[in-house]
C-alpha cells in the first residue's frame, strides 16, 4: 500500500485506466456467458421483448414446434443489411425457444449451393437472393412446423419489415397450435376479395384487397351471397361489409344467426369511395340493416359523414392553379387518444385511417344489452352531407367548418342477449334450409362490433406493397388491418395476437408540432375566410358587369360601371395578393414552429447538458482549492 501511495497522480491515472479497460472486457465476457438469457429492453414500445400475446401463444403449445431458420453463410457478401438483420432474427428466435421450456426447437441451417439443405429450402417455398451473375443463391427465411407436419413459411425475411417480425412468427405459431381455424363468413357489396380475371375484359378486373390476404392467413374465409336464406352453422363470425340491397329473408337469416349465439362484425358506410369508383351511387341507397340497429337501440345516419379538423389527414390538392398541402376533414387519422383503451380490440392500436366515416347514436337503452363506444371523433368535428363527397373541396370545407363541440361515435361494441328483430319468419321464406322454429331471443350472449366505415379496408388507406423476388410484402402505415383481425380474433375467441399488433405500427409523430401547426392554422383561417368571401363577391360582381357589356341588346356600360369594373379588377388583384400572403404566413409560421422545436431538441438540450457538466466540474475545482 505504501508503494502505491508513493506513485504520482499521472501514473495512478494510467494504471486506473488500464484496470478499467480490463474490468470492462472481463464483465462483458462473463456477462456473455452467464447472463445470456437476461435482457433489459429500454425502448418505449418494448420492440426487443416478447409481448404478452407471444408468451400466451407459447404457453398454449400442446405439441412440439420446430422452427428452421435458413441462413446462408455467404449472406454478408451479398447484402450486409440482410446479414445484420439475420442477427436480430436469431436473437428473437432464441427468445421464443427460451420461453417455450423446450416446446419450441430452433434449428439454424446453412443451405449451401446445390446441397440437400438448399433443395429442402426450395421445397418449403423459400426465395433465394441471387449471388451476382452466378447461378448461386443465398437464403434468409424460416419455416415453422408441428408434429403432424403442418408447416408455415416466411419465404424471405425483409429487413424493412423488422417491426412486423414478431407478429409474423406468433401469427403462424398460433395457427399451428389451433386444433381448428375459426371460420369467417363474409357478405360484402364491395370487391374486397377481388373480381374478374386479369386477362378478361369483362367483368372489370379488381385485385384482392391486401386486408383479405391478412385475414386469409389466419382464418378460414367463406363468402356468402346477399340473397342467402340461411347462415351456415359452422360460421364462427359473420362479417358484413357495406351491407345494402338485402331482401327480407337474408335480413332474417342474419337475425337468426345472432339469435343462435353467433357473433358479428359490421362495417357500414354513409359514403363509399369504392362504390364511386365502381360507378355506383353510394349515397342514394339506404343501408338495409336499420331494422336490426333499431332493435339494438342504435341509429345510423347514412346521409351524413363525419368531418374532423383535429384528426384530418394532410392531402395535396390544386388551389388557385397551385399544388398545396392542406387538411382534408373527411379523411381521418384516428390516434390512440380517440380509441377505447379498455377494449382489447382497440387498446393495442396506435392509429387507424378512416374515410367518410359515419356516426352512430345510442337512441334507447335495451334490456340485457350493453353498448360500449370504441372509436370517437374529436370535439372539433361536424357532420357533412354525404353528397359533398362526390366533388370534395378541402379548402372550402375548412373555410366553412363549424365544429359541433362533441365527440361522435364511429365504432362501438354491443354485448348481451338481444331479442329478435322479427316476430316470425317472413312469409316468403318457404325455401329456408333450417327446419328449426323461429328463435325470439338470443340463446347465448353475443358480441357485435359496428364500425361506421368500409372504405378503410382499401389498400390506399393503410398500406403500401412491394414485390421482392416474387414475394409480396406489405408495409402498413396504419392499423386498419390490425383492427379487423383484432375484431375477428376477439369475436371468434382467439385473442392471443391482439396486444402483439401494437408493434406493427410504431409511428412516433411530433404531436407538439402537429398541435402548434393546427393552432397556427386556426389563427389565420378566419382572416383567410374573410378574404376569400370578399374575393368571391368581387369576382361575381365583375362577372355580372362583364356579361352586361357583352350583351348586344343592352346599352353600353355607363362610365360608373366602367369605373366599377376597373376598381373590381384592381381589388381582385389586391385580394389575391392578400390571400397568398396569409397562406404564405401560415406556412412560414408552421415551418418556424417546427424549426424551433427541432432546434431545441437537437442543439439546446445537448448544449444545456454541456453547461451543467462544466458547472459541476468548476464547482469541484473550487472546492478542491478551498480545501487546500
Amino acid at each position: 500500500m505504501k508503494k502505491i501511495a508513493d506513485l504520482d497522480r499521472s501514473t495512478l491515472g494510467i494504471l486506473g485506466l488500464i484496470l478499467a479497460v480490463i474490468l470492462f472486457f472481463s464483465v462483458n465476457v462473463i456477462a456473455a456467458f452467464t447472463l445470456k438469457n437476461y435482457r433489459l429492453d429500454l425502448t418505449q414500445e418494448k420492440l426487443y421483448s416478447l409481448s404478452e400475446g407471444s408468451v400466451r401463444a407459447i404457453n398454449q403449445i400442446q405439441e412440439p414446434i420446430t422452427i428452421r431458420f435458413y441462413l446462408s453463410g455467404k449472406l454478408a457478401k451479398v447484402s450486409q443489411i440482410h446479414a445484420t438483420y439475420a442477427v436480430r432474427v436469431i436473437e428473437l428466435l432464441e427468445q421464443y425457444a427460451s420461453a417455450s421450456d423446450g416446446k419450441i426447437k430452433l434449428e439454424i441451417i446453412d443451405p449451401e449451393p446445390f446441397s440437400k439443405q438448399e433443395d429442402e429450402a426450395l421445397t418449403y417455398g423459400l426465395k433465394g437472393i441471387p449471388v451476382g451473375n452466378s447461378s448461386e443463391y443465398v437464403y434468409l427465411g424460416l419455416t415453422l412446423s408441428n408434429s403432424s407436419d403442418r408447416r408455415r413459411t416466411i419465404a424471405l425475411l425483409d429487413p424493412s419489415r423488422e417491426r412486423f417480425l414478431e407478429y409474423d412468427i406468433t401469427k403462424y405459431l398460433t395457427d399451428l397450435t389451433r386444433a381448428k381455424r375459426p371460420t369467417i363468413g363474409i357478405i360484402s357489396t364491395l370487391p374486397i376479395d377481388g373480381r374478374g380475371e386479369p386477362h378478361l375484359m369483362y367483368p372489370k378486373y379488381h385485385p384482392r384487397w391486401a386486408v383479405m390476404n391478412v385475414v386469409r392467413d389466419i382464418f378460414n374465409v367463406r363468402f356468402i351471397s346477399r340473397q342467402t336464406l340461411d347462415i351456415p352453422a359452422d360460421i364462427d363470425v359473420l362479417m358484413l361489409v357495406n351491407p345494402k340491397k338485402f331482401n327480407e329473408e337474408t335480413l332474417y337469416a342474419i337475425d337468426q344467426h345472432i339469435m343462435r349465439g353467433g357473433n358479428m362484425l359490421v362495417l357500414i358506410d354513409p359514403f363509399s369511395e369504392t362504390e364511386v369508383a365502381l360507378g355506383e351511387v353510394p349515397y342514394s341507397i339506404r343501408p338495409d340493416i336499420d331494422k336490426l340497429l333499431d332493435n339494438w337501440g342504435i341509429s345510423f345516419d347514412p346521409s351524413h359523414f363525419v368531418a374532423d379538423t383535429i384528426l384530418a389527414r394532410t392531402v395535396t390538392h390544386n388551389e388557385n392553379e397551385k399544388s398545396v398541402q392542406t387538411k382534408f376533414p373527411p379523411w381521418l387519422s384516428v390516434n390512440e387518444t380517440y380509441l377505447s383503451p379498455e377494449d382489447p380490440v382497440t387498446n393495442a392500436i396506435s392509429t387507424i385511417n378512416l374515410a367518410y366515416a359515419g356516426k352512430f347514436e345510442v337512441t334507447k337503452k335495451i334490456d340485457d344489452l350493453t353498448v360500449t363506444p370504441l372509436i370517437f371523433s374529436s370535439k372539433d368535428s361536424e357532420l357533412l352531407p354525404a353528397i359533398d363527397g362526390l366533388s370534395p373541396d378541402p379548402a372550402a370545407m375548412l373555410r366553412n367548418f363549424t365544429p359541433d363541440g362533441k365527440n361522435m361515435i364511429m365504432g362501438l361494441r354491443i354485448k348481451g342477449t338481444p331479442n329478435s328483430a322479427f316476430d316470425k319468419a317472413p312469409t316468403r321464406n318457404f325455401l329456408k334450409q333450417r327446419p328449426e322454429a323461429h328463435i325470439p331471443k338470443a340463446l347465448a350472449p353475443v358480441n357485435i362490433i359496428l364500425i361506421a366505415d368500409s372504405d378503410f379496408l382499401a389498400d390506399k388507406f393503410w398500406t403500401t406493397k412491394s414485390n421482392m423476388l416474387g414475394v409480396e410484402q406489405l408495409y402498413p402505415f396504419a392499423g386498419n388491418a390490425d383492427l379487423i383481425v383484432n375484431a375477428l380474433d376477439n369475436l371468434s375467441g382467439a385473442a392471443s395476437l391482439i396486444d402483439l399488433r401494437s408493434k406493427a405500427e410504431w409511428r412516433r409523430p411530433f404531436t407538439v408540432i402537429e398541435n402548434l401547426a393546427l393552432n397556427a392554422g386556426r389563427k389565420y383561417r378566419a382572416q383567410e375566410t374573410l378574404l376569400f368571401t370578399e374575393l368571391q363577391a368581387a369576382q361575381a360582381r365583375l362577372k355580372e358587369l362583364t356579361q352586361r357589356s357583352s350583351n348586344e341588346n343592352k346599352e353600353l356600360l355607363s362610365r360608373e360601371d366602367q369605373s366599377e369594373i376597373q376598381a373590381l379588377q384592381e381589388r381582385i388583384i389586391v385580394l389575391r395578393s392578400s390571400l397568398r400572403s396569409v397562406q404564405n404566413i401560415l406556412s412560414r409560421d408552421i415551418f418556424a414552429l417546427q424549426s424551433t422545436i427541432i432546434l431545441l431538441n437537437v442543439i439546446f438540450v445537448p448544449v444545456l447538458l454541456v453547461i451543467i457538466a462544466l458547472f459541476v466540474s468548476w464547482r469541484r475545482r473550487v472546492r478542491r482549492l478551498q480545501a487546500r
